[in-house]
């Protein structure tokens, strides 16, 4: 029985970045409870929006709470798990991608501006950081 537990060969660059990864996306979990739940939320309970609007904003929320933390933990992971990482990247970072360009349309469409919903540039680091994790470990011998 084989285990996919990463070695010190593997360790070094790929391991790093996908590890660098996790670290922020854990970061950006406390960022996104801790700062943005008092920032958008709690004005957003305390609005007179109609309360099915209220609760499909909260459920919305709760699941980018749980895509940063689920995804920060996936990347942790995959750093120890080399065989993850290339399934991690692209669906992963390609879903952060997205993500990114999305805040960046619609700061774009609401503002004129990406810097009012700088968050694109968490989803964006995140998965370049895996990306650039991705090639490291691909490139070694």
């Amino acid at each position: 029985m084989t285990t996919d537990m990463g070695t010190a060969q593997d360790a070094s660059p790929g391991r790093n970045w996908f590890l660098a990864a996790a670290a922020l996306g854990l970061a950006g979990t406390a960022i996104h409870v801790f700062a943005g739940g008092p920032e958008i939320m709690t004005p957003l309970y305390a609005s007179a929006l109609p309360l099915a609007s209220v609760a499909v904003l909260d459920v919305v929320w709760q699941q980018v709470t749980a895509m940063l933390l689920g995804g920060g933990l996936v990347a942790a992971l995959a750093a120890f798990r080399p065989s993850w990482r290339r399934p991690v990247a692209w669906l992963l970072g390609g879903h952060y991608l997205v993500v990114a360009v999305i805040f960046l349309v619609w700061g774009a469409l609401w503002f004129s501006s990406p810097w009012p919903m700088p968050q694109w540039v968490l989803f964006a680091v995140m998965a370049a950081l895996m990306f650039v994790g991705l090639r490291f470990t691909a490139r070694a011998p």
